[in-house]
Order: structure tokens, then sequence, then C-alpha cells
């Protein structure tokens, strides 16, 4: 059981991240600016997924994306029954989860006051989903904030106990940084 909760970190450190509030880069407003924002989560990408582990296995655990949002639900009957609650993160559209959509990506912006961070998802013709968040696989977040900084002006400013490090990208600057590996990719495996 440990082991699987060790993967099932691995695939989830991006939600962990959105959770804990620790140091990733965060927007102004959602993403990508000036775009519309989507009353319901399209039928393409709907649907129960798994994640891959980093060893390409697929977790138990499920994501569900339904028409108002999502929710991760535990697999193992003892998580479900130690919680009292049949999932551990969920999201419904609001003011506070926006999702949009340009050029072929979703984009969902989570409000964190007073910062919107950002995961994006991008369906693949066999049904799965590219799972993204802006942080890169094996950099620390120093190292990452000096590359990304060669690419848009990141600003920083502290809040309470917390520096926040932000940017404000055009929507095809931040394509851009997706495309040129800014974003981290996980596989969820469409299963219905």
């Amino acid at each position: 059981m440990l082991n699987n909760l060790k993967k099932t970190l691995q695939i989830f450190l991006p939600v962990i991240v959105l959770i804990a509030g620790c140091k990733e880069i965060s927007f102004r407003e959602p993403q990508p600016k000036g775009k519309k924002t989507l009353k319901n989560v399209p039928k393409q990408i709907q649907g129960k997924y798994l994640p891959l582990t980093a060893d390409g296995e697929l977790s138990r655990d499920t994501i569900v994306i339904h028409d108002q949002g999502y929710y991760f639900g535990y697999y193992d009957i003892t998580d479900r029954t130690n919680s009292n609650d049949k999932e551990y993160e969920s999201g419904v559209l609001s003011d506070s989860l926006v999702l949009k959509a340009f050029k072929g990506y979703y984009f969902f912006s989570f409000h964190e006051r007073p910062e919107w961070t950002v995961r994006v998802v991008k369906p693949e013709k066999d049904g799965d989903l590219i799972y993204m968040a802006p942080e890169q696989d094996g950099v620390d977040f120093k190292n990452y904030l000096n590359k990304i900084s060669t690419e848009i002006r990141v600003d920083s400013f502290q809040v309470e106990d917390k520096m926040i490090y932000q940017i404000d990208p055009t929507p095809k600057e931040l394509v851009r940084l997706i495309e040129k590996g800014y974003f981290t990719k996980a596989v969820l495996k469409k299963i219905m």
C-alpha cells in the first residue's frame, strides 16, 4: 500500500502543489487571458481516467471529469473508509474554477487568492488526455524560475509569509511555453 501511495503522489504532485500552496508559477487572471470562459466541460474531455505512474503503470485511483468539473476518487476501499469520503480532491466550474480553451488545449484556472494557478489538458486521438502543470521534471523551482525568465518576465512579490512568482503571457506566449517544455506532462488513460 505504501508503494501505491508513492506512485499516486508522483502522479498527483501538481495537484498537491496546488493544495499545499508550495512555490509555483502563477498567473494574474484565468488563462488564456482574453479567451471566453466555458460554461460546461466539453464532452471531448469528459470521462473516467487513470493516471500513468512514473514507471508507466496505471494508477488505481480514478480521475473523473464531468460536465461541471472533476474529482479524484479513491480506488482502495480502505482509503475511502478512512477518509469518510469517496473523493479526495474535487472542483466545480465557478468563479474560482474557470475553464477556457485555446489551440486544442483546455485550461483549468484555480483562484488561489491573490493568484491563479493553471492546469492544462490536451485530448489525444485515442481518448486519453495529456495533463500539464507549469514545472519541469527533474528541475528544482529555482532553476525552473531562472529558465522560464529567459522566455517571459516573471514578477515576484511577498504576500504575508509567501513569495508569489507570476507571469502574464498572451495566449500565444502561453502555448509557446507549453510547447517549449515549460509544463510537465502526464498521461491520463481513458477507461470510460
